[in-house]
C-alpha cells in the first residue's frame, strides 16, 4: 500500500504524493479519475505522466506548492 504523505486540494483537484514511492496521483472533484492521472518524480520534479494526456495547470500549481517541480511539456495547453 502507497503512503500518500503529501496531500493537497488546488481548486477541483485532490493531488496526494508519496515521497517514499516518488509517484503522486489527482482526480477531480466531480468527475474522479475520469479528469485525473498520475505521475512520476525523478530528483524532485515531475518527468512523467500516466493515465493522462497532460496535466491542468491548476494541478501543476498543487505540485508546486508542495516542493516539486513540472516539467513544463507535460502541461496541458490552454483551451484544450
Amino acid at each position: 500500500m502507497i503512503n500518500y504523505d503529501k496531500k493537497i486540494q488546488v481548486k477541483k483537484y485532490e493531488i496526494k504524493i508519496s515521497s517514499e514511492s516518488n509517484y503522486g496521483y489527482f482526480e477531480h472533484d466531480i468527475y474522479g479519475e475520469e479528469d485525473g492521472g498520475s505521475f512520476f518524480i525523478e530528483n524532485g520534479e515531475v518527468v512523467d505522466i500516466d493515465a493522462c494526456f497532460c496535466i491542468p495547470n491548476d494541478v501543476a500549481d498543487g505540485i508546486e506548492a508542495l516542493g516539486y517541480k513540472i516539467d513544463r511539456d507535460l502541461l496541458c495547453e490552454e483551451g484544450l
